[in-house]
């Protein structure tokens, strides 16, 4: 896995978008992030998730907890849920309670880590006993995380690896970040033409697993690798972002795990719009690992579908004009205030529920008017190219079955 200490964030965000009137252009000013950026001060001038700066760890981190007693700074894993340390011969742990990512000069200063009194070494940790009723498959979340919960946040931060189809794309070169992937395979990411275009083949990576920016110190690690091959569609249209996807083949397969899996692939034209709590993931953060601010955690936004007809009418309500059509190859979710995606990290996966805690790759984030007013935000439409998908995947010598429902 490679370093995050030093990694840039830059928003993989394009301002793209299609018209058919000559006169109506995007002003690149209604481009606006997915998550937004949390103000820097509340009213009250106290310090909020995201406020506070880094300060990386430098050695063994010793603080005194509630009850005067020093405690060591350790990853959540060494410590039980009271925050002793962890005994050797209990196999039966199957978590390590509630993490609280609110952060003050006092405290840790890692999202994962916890001040434990007696912190034991990590090969002294019994692994957790797996679930046995756990289904297997594509697309399953895990809605109340794995190994801890978080608390303290905005609401919208994603537990630790509850949508382990989520990628990181990152630039080869500088590790400066440029979108988000989705997982379809071991060996396969699919993501949003407008990112992967501007890239050749190892020029990319990605990372699965990965949740908060700041720290590699989660017990599951995140896995990092090159791209190796990039299949664009043969219609996107870089200027109207129309046809807007890509496939990323990397130099070898991931090894799924509890918090990296694949998503399930759509049926060809099949339509979701009327599907409720779908959900859209990125990080929405200007700075990737420890140069900037603190916890920049995977974040989510349950968004309900829009209609086609529906969006193209309130699209032309805006400064795009009544003579704005939108094309067949994209579809539209959001558009409640204070609750929509506008646009954002490009490529990032919109998934909608069809099983309990199961979910199908919908969208891929493309473009949006605004940012959380009554417009919705704009997404590739998956389904559309799902014959595509599976032929360059056979080409590719994969099995398609993994991501068939």
């Amino acid at each position: 896995m490679g370093t995050k200490s030093k990694m840039l964030l830059i928003i993989g965000t394009i301002l793209a978008c299609a018209a058919a009137h000559p006169q109506v252009t995007v002003d690149p000013g209604l481009i606006a992030d997915i998550f937004g950026t949390p103000p820097t001060k509340v009213p009250d001038g106290k310090d909020r998730l995201e406020d506070i700066t880094v300060k990386p760890t430098q050695g063994p981190v010793y603080l005194q907890d509630k009850e005067g007693v020093q405690c060591q700074c350790v990853p959540y894993y060494l410590c039980d849920k009271d925050l002793n340390g962890v005994q050797i011969n209990d196999s039966s742990i199957t978590g390590w309670g509630m993490l609280d990512i609110r952060f003050g000069e006092e405290d840790c200063q890692e999202s994962v880590e916890r001040c434990c009194t007696t912190p034991r070494e990590p090969d002294q940790v019994p692994v957790p006993k797996p679930d046995p009723n756990k289904p297997s498959g594509c697309g399953y979340s895990n809605p109340k995380g794995l190994d801890f919960q978080v608390t303290g946040g905005n609401g919208n931060e994603a537990q630790f690896g509850e949508f382990p189809w989520v990628v990181a794309l990152l630039d080869a070169l500088n590790g400066s970040y440029v979108g988000v992937g989705v997982l379809i395979h071991p060996q396969v990411v699919m993501t949003a033409a407008h990112i992967a275009y501007r890239y050749g083949p190892q020029s990319l990576l990605i990372r699965a697993g990965e949740w908060d920016t700041q720290t590699n110190k989660e017990r599951l690690q995140s896995q990092e690798r090159t791209v190796s091959e990039i299949s664009i569609r043969p219609d996107f249209q870089a200027a109207s972002v129309q046809n807007d996807l890509a496939l990323l083949r990397l130099e070898s397969p991931l090894v799924l795990a509890d918090h990296i899996n694949v998503i399930c692939m759509p049926s060809t034209d099949e339509e979701f719009e009327t599907s409720k709590n779908c959900v859209a993931n990125g990080w929405g953060k200007d700075v990737f690992g420890q140069a900037g601010r603190y916890a920049v955690i995977l974040k989510k936004v349950e968004i309900n579908m829009v209609p086609h007809a529906t969006c193209m009418a309130a699209l032309q309500e805006t400064r795009l004009g009544r003579h704005f059509k939108l094309h067949k190859s994209f579809v539209c979710a959001g558009g409640s205030p204070g609750k929509d995606t506008c646009t954002g990290d490009g490529g990032a996966p919109l998934v909608c529920p069809f099983q309990e805690n199961r979910f199908k790759l919908t969208g891929l984030v493309a473009w949006g008017i605004g940012c959380g007013n009554n417009i919705p935000a704009v997404y590739a439409r998956v389904s559309l190219f799902r014959n595509w998908v599976d032929k360059t995947m056979l080409k590719w010598g994969y099995d398609v079955s993994g991501y068939t429902v």
